[in-house]
């Protein structure tokens, strides 16, 4: 072993006591210890957070969205060609807007309509928590046609499955409007409540058949708003994606992450806004290694002195004190890295913070260790910790003899 990196080693663990310049150093120890422990937890539980979300998301929304500029386009083109690609499912659908009321109780929701052939292999039926008893309606009539409410749009009206409600559409409020009537409502009983976590769908839609579309609103036909896909291998939605755009350029194709873009920029745009701020206490450690490192170099004189004495260059007492600062950072990183990673996988595999399933969605705190992540904050922490070995290691080299002894 080098004789620098001996005396290094001395320096920082030596059992003399050097009052404040050791306070500083154990400080700043701690200080990279917890700021690299802190970093790899809460990028975990935000990359938990965010692979929670994306299953939820991929889970029941559409993978990818296709619809035109124009209501009345032509989608047999892109039909014929979906059916020519396995391991994928389609959904042709029309959206529009509408107004449901029960007891002066109004909501304007989205009715979201598909295809009587489809409507029981749509992923919304398996979100489905509570439906009507069959057995004690008589089905086939078209009031008991299957409507499902989201959850939070049941619960603002106080509506359980089995009861009517009236509703009617923006057209019908368009065509009364000219002829200066109220619009005459038409009643439904609700099948199913569902719930799928997401807001947008738990507080304004409404999934019905078409059949139901057909009968309420005289309607022989039905204009297609867009057709809704999912893929068993979520791994070729991008690839799919890409080719439906050249194939069709004149649609408007988007993936689960074109429709979710504003919720998925949030989320990145908070994990890194807290990984900047933690990244802080790594910077405030370091620099407190630069400050202990400074002041063992002003009270190291005489052993610097000494040694230049004996021999030693300026480059093996600019190693010394370099190595002193790589030596702490390096010890304080690497804790972190460990006090990190095992309350991570302790999380994960014991899920020690638990969540009220009645408030929340997830029954306890989600983590995902993202190796990369957690190469590159040890990676910015060493790195930090030799940065601020440069000054003081450049001081003590500079150190002349006769100055040394002179100051002592």
């Amino acid at each position: 072993m080098k004789y620098t990196f001996k005396i290094a080693l001395r320096y920082i663990f030596t059992l003399r006591s050097y009052h404040f310049i050791s306070i500083i150093s154990l400080l700043s120890a701690l200080g990279i210890t917890i700021g690299v422990s802190a970093l790899i937890i809460v990028t975990s539980l935000f990359n938990g957070f965010q692979e929670f979300a994306e299953n939820e998301i991929i889970g029941f929304e559409p993978h990818i969205r296709i619809f035109a500029s124009k209501q009345t386009q032509d989608y047999s083109e892109i039909k014929k060609y979906l059916s020519q690609i396995s391991n994928l499912s389609y959904y042709p659908y029309s959206t529009f807007r509408g107004i449901i009321f029960r007891n002066n109780n109004y909501r304007v929701v989205q009715f979201y309509c598909i295809e009587d052939s489809l409507f029981h292999r749509h992923p919304i039926n398996s979100k489905i928590i509570f439906s009507i008893e069959k057995k004690k309606y008589d089905l086939s009539s078209p009031i008991f046609s299957s409507v499902y409410i989201g959850a939070g749009l049941a619960d603002a009206m106080k509506l359980i499955p089995g009861e009517q409600v009236s509703f009617f559409s923006i057209k019908d409020i368009e065509a009364s409007a000219r002829i200066f009537q109220l619009p005459i409502p038409k009643k439904i009983m609700l099948t199913s409540i569902f719930q799928t976590n997401n807001v947008e769908y738990d507080n304004n839609y409404v999934f019905l058949p078409y059949s139901s579309l057909k009968y309420f609103w005289n309607e022989s036909s039905i204009n297609i708003s867009g057709i809704d896909i999912r893929l068993a291998d979520v791994k070729e939605i991008d690839k799919l994606a890409k080719s439906l755009r050249m194939k069709f350029p004149d649609y408007n194709i988007l993936t689960w992450y074109d429709l979710n873009k504003d919720i998925m920029n949030a989320m990145e745009f908070e994990r890194y806004g807290v990984f900047l701020v933690l990244s802080l206490i790594i910077s405030i450690a370091v620099f407190n290694i630069l400050a202990s490192l400074v002041m063992t170099v002003l009270e190291k004189r005489s052993d610097i002195a000494v040694l230049l004495t004996i021999g030693s260059t300026p480059k093996d007492i600019s190693w010394i004190f370099r190595l002193q600062g790589i030596i702490v950072g390096s010890l304080s990183t690497f804790a972190g890295l460990i006090l990190g990673l095992a309350l991570t996988l302790g999380q994960i595999k014991f899920q020690w913070l638990k969540l009220n399933t009645q408030k929340y969605v997830v029954s306890a705190l989600p983590m995902k260790i993202s190796i990369p992540v957690v190469i590159a904050i040890v990676i910015v922490s060493l790195l930090l910790s030799y940065l601020s070995t440069i000054y003081p290691s450049k001081k003590a080299s500079e150190i002349l003899v006769s100055e040394a002894i002179f100051r002592e």
